[in-house]
């Protein structure tokens, strides 16, 4: 364990059933050996690293805050694809037990909210809460042809250009930001000669998000949580659009529903103040929930 969002040595592991999944474990300047666990769960193709904007207002709340590489991402191991939303949760879970954390307050983004979701309705006793960032709906055509088309590459396995996974990412910018330069070659700078993401992980993410994106029948679960959860949507989200957010916060009994203005499905990355904010703001209002 570390207090503060940086960290020069390597990450810890954990090696689970059928995988190796490296972690980092963030407290306050003045830990309480009783805090409060909020497990952070990464989307398709994120790393771990990309929540330093949302750690430190978490741990300056009192929190004790877990984030790790999913299978797929190194530095954690890539099992042969494909990968399911269930593996994922299989591994979630392992590593809170490998801490000694029973219960937790499990957040994502994208596919790592169908991780959060997941626990919610099938492990309700690990979760004190959840909330699900940017991943809440009823899937859009838009969703389903993209993750397609990302499969699809995959499969191929075709030695592409840094610049072509870059402008993936840049895609999910509101189009106002893809319509300045200086905003596009900031981002560029920062991920335009990044290395290629490797299969199987890369594959093996597409396709569990596929799979989940394709399966209709998997909203039937959201009337059936009882844990305390919180929806966020992101103003210009292509993936996980406000009114469908707001559609599957109303089947959620009791779910919280924040939308973050002039941001889009990379809200994590852009707004995290806003994003840090939402989550403390909807902890605050359940603090008074008793210890399962």
């Amino acid at each position: 364990m570390h207090s503060g969002a940086g960290r020069l040595a390597p990450m810890p592991t954990v090696d689970l059933e059928s995988v190796t999944i490296a972690y980092d474990v963030y407290d306050s300047d003045d830990p309480d050996p009783d805090a409060e666990a909020i497990v952070l769960i990464c989307g398709c193709g994120g790393p771990a690293a990309g929540w330093f904007g949302i750690v430190p207002a978490l741990t300056a709340a009192g929190y004790r805050v877990v984030t790790f590489d999913n299978r797929g991402m190194a530095p954690s191991s890539s099992p042969p694809a494909p990968y399911t939303v269930a593996e994922l949760v299989a591994d979630t879970l392992g590593l809170c037990d490998h801490l000694g954390i029973r219960t937790a307050t499990f957040v994502g983004h994208s596919m790592g909210g169908w991780v959060a979701e997941t626990i919610a309705i099938e492990h309700p006793e690990r979760a004190r809460a959840a909330a699900f960032l940017g991943s809440c709906n009823v899937a859009t055509s838009w969703e389903k042809a993209i993750t397609t088309v990302e499969r699809d590459l995959a499969r191929l396995g075709y030695d592409l250009p840094p610049l072509f996974f870059a402008t993936e990412t840049l895609r999910y910018l509101p189009n106002s930001d893809l319509q300045q330069d200086a905003i596009v070659d900031g981002w560029l700078a920062l991920i335009g000669d990044m290395p290629a993401w490797p299969n199987p992980g890369r594959l093996g993410q597409y396709e569990a998000c596929l799979a989940w994106s394709l399966d209709s029948a998997r909203t039937q679960g959201w009337p059936s949580i009882r844990v305390p959860c919180l929806v966020v949507a992101f103003e210009h989200d292509i993936d996980s659009p406000p009114p469908r957010a707001r559609e599957a916060a109303a089947n959620i009994p009791g779910a919280g529903y924040v939308e973050i203005s002039d941001a889009s499905h990379l809200g994590p990355f852009t707004h995290p103040v806003a994003v840090a904010d939402a989550l403390i703001d909807f902890l605050a209002s359940e603090s008074s929930l008793p210890r399962p």
